[in-house]
Formats: structure tokens, sequence, C-alpha cells
């Protein structure tokens, strides 16, 4: 039991290096290789986890080696059309100018029942109000409606509105963010100051944040807000 318990920890703490030296994505974000990839790099760890009869270095080798193949096909795509191509594909046409591809439907194996219900989690009625419909390469499908139907923005009313930046945390969960303050251009002499001037003690507050216009931002925690 005791021998389960250390590769598991040793194979964790591997696979954890592995995929954060290839890089972060979302599941719905994989491209083929990734995926097969992420499959099969569980199945070898799986093995010598379960099996002590097999050599702990041989688990090693093979998640280092499908690793190593996977940072070599990602530089190659990145660096290669020919091989981006050969490997992650194109995206694919399945409604055009307001006509679905049939063509491509039928490539792509895609159901228009699944279409109509992508089109319905998106927030819209008909595919009337679709002008293309494409699969990435991820399999995720992006929707362009037709410029009646797209959504309202500021820009269409002539409206100004102030570039706010992103706002990064700089307490969360009454602790000191520092990333978020150096990302922010902060310190902690300002944190201090902004606490007073909010009254705001760092031990109740859930989250703070803070943007490039300075607008502050504090959520106490729920126990705080009962007190």
């Amino acid at each position: 039991m005791t021998v389960i318990i250390v590769r598991t920890l040793i194979f964790h703490f591997l696979l954890t290096l592995c995929m954060r030296v290839m890089g972060k994505r979302q599941i719905g974000e994989l491209q083929m290789p990734e995926f097969v990839t992420a499959v099969m790099l569980s199945e070898l760890a799986s093995l010598p986890i379960t099996d002590t009869n097999i050599p702990l270095t041989h688990g090693i080798v093979s998640v280092i080696t499908l690793s190593s193949l996977e940072i070599i096909i990602s530089f190659a795509t990145k660096k290669s059309p020919a091989v981006r191509k050969a490997i992650d594909g194109n995206p694919l046409l399945l409604m055009a100018r307001g006509e679905f591809v049939e063509q491509n439907l039928d490539k792509a194996r895609i159901t228009l029942d699944e279409v109509f219900s992508e089109l319905r989690s998106n927030g819209y009625r008909s595919p009337d109000e679709i002008e293309y419909i494409i699969l990435e390469q991820t399999g995720k499908i992006s929707i362009i409606p037709k410029a009646q139907f797209d959504a309202l923005t500021p820009h269409d009313t002539a409206k100004s509105v102030p570039e706010q930046g992103i706002a990064p945390a700089v307490i969360i969960d009454g602790k000191t963010n520092k990333r978020g303050l150096e990302d922010s251009g902060m310190d902690c002499a300002w944190l201090e100051k902004e606490l007073k001037r909010h009254g705001a003690k760092q031990e109740e507050i859930l989250f703070m944040t803070v943007d490039d216009k300075l607008n502050v931002i504090i959520r106490k925690k729920e126990s705080a807000k009962k007190q």
C-alpha cells in the first residue's frame, strides 16, 4: 500500500510538471495531438501506479518521452504552416452567407439538430439570424450573426466609454495578492491606505480589485457581513 501511495504522489507531481511545461489549455481547446497525449499520459501513469511489477523508471521515461514529443509537435506546428495544417486542420464553414454548407456538415458529421442546439445555447432563435457558422480546429462552433441581429455596443450608439483595463485582485480571501499588486502597479503602502479609506479590515475581505482607473471594488466575506 505504501508503495502505491508513493508512486501515486510521484506521478501526480510529474504529470503536473509535464502539463505545465506543455502549456495550459482548456479541455475544449485541445488540438487532436494534445488530446491524444492527455489520454496516453493518464494511461501511462496509471499502469506503474497500480502494477508494482512495472519498474517506476519505465513509467517516468514514457511520460517524459510523450511530453517531449508533444512539445516538439507544438513547436513544429507553430513554425510550419504545412505541419500546422496537416495536424490541426482548417476551420470548416458550416454556414456561409446565411446558407448551410451541406457538404461540410456531412464531412464534419454534424447534424442540424446539433447546430440548432448550439444556436439556442448562444441566444439565437433561428438560423435566419446567422451569417456564418464555423467549426474551429478545437471542435468548438463559432457563430457570427447577421448585422441586424448582432449585439448592440457603445460604438454603435457613438457613446464614448473609457477603457478600464484589467482589474487584478490585490486581496484574495483576506490575504494580500502580491502578483495582483505588481500587475496593478501598486504597493503595500497604497493597499493599507485604501483599506483605511474604505474602513475595511483585510482579514474580512473576500476579494478586492483595482483597475487602471484606480476604481476599487471590495467584497467582504459572509461572516464579516453578519457582524
